[in-house]
């Protein structure tokens, strides 16, 4: 049987993925209104990625989807509190 996946070590990794992770890393140098649309489109990749994953596991490695996701969640909570802090009424 002819097997049509590289022979290399290295894997393809999800297009959705590298990109979810990519901008989560961006939105970490960005203002909080930037960064809450930013960090929510790399959650959003990142969960695009994490499902082709698990549908195909030879699609690429895991870690970028779930690097995404957790990265993405975290710029977004901690500049929704920022935003929280400053918008609200004391």
């Amino acid at each position: 049987m002819i097997d049509d996946r590289p022979t290399t070590l290295w894997r393809s990794i999800p297009l959705a993925a590298t990109i979810g992770l990519i901008l989560a890393g961006g939105s970490l140098f960005l203002p909080a209104m930037g960064a809450l649309a930013v960090s929510a489109g790399a959650i959003a990749l990142g969960i695009v990625g994490r499902r082709q994953f698990k549908r195909d596991p030879s699609s690429g490695p895991g870690w970028v989807s779930l690097a995404a996701i957790i990265v993405g969640g975290f710029v977004f909570v901690s500049q929704a509190a920022i935003l929280a802090v400053v918008y609200l009424p004391r």
